[in-house]
């Protein structure tokens, strides 16, 4: 039984400095990476909506993050669905932001095809929606 023992923690030191070799590696990270749920964001009773989801990647220390988001507009009224998405970090309570875009989507009679802003530096997605004269 000691030498069962023995064995296992002998074993154990051996797999730790083949990993301190780097000889034992994590599985590469995915490139879909990691998405929240589906989250809704609507304005002015649902004249004017957003459904997104924020997706994470991590490859080492690099951290990537971006949006998948559809945008609707429901209210003839002249204004549109406008969306703002911004990708960046929190850092001692401070933002730091690497990108931002708007989009627009103003047919009344379906939704926005899928909005997916690709992978930028950060672990955090802002996403913000008003409806704006078109």
């Amino acid at each position: 039984m000691n030498a069962h023992k023995r064995f296992t923690l002998a074993g154990l030191a051996a797999v730790m400095s083949i990993g301190g070799l780097g000889l034992i590696t994590a599985p590469p990270a995915s490139a879909e990476g990691a998405c929240t749920d589906w989250r809704v964001i609507q304005v002015d009773h649902n004249a004017a909506g957003l459904k997104y989801r924020e997706c994470d990647r991590y490859s080492g220390d690099r951290t990537q993050t971006k949006a998948q988001l559809y945008l609707w507009d429901n209210k003839h009224d002249g204004k549109v669905a406008q969306g703002y998405t911004a990708t960046g970090s929190n850092k001692d309570g401070s933002w730091q932001q690497s990108w931002e875009r708007y989009y627009a989507w103003g047919n009344e009679k379906h939704h926005s095809p899928l909005i997916d802003t690709g992978w930028h530096k950060g672990h955090d997605v802002k996403v913000l929606l008003k409806a704006t004269r078109g």
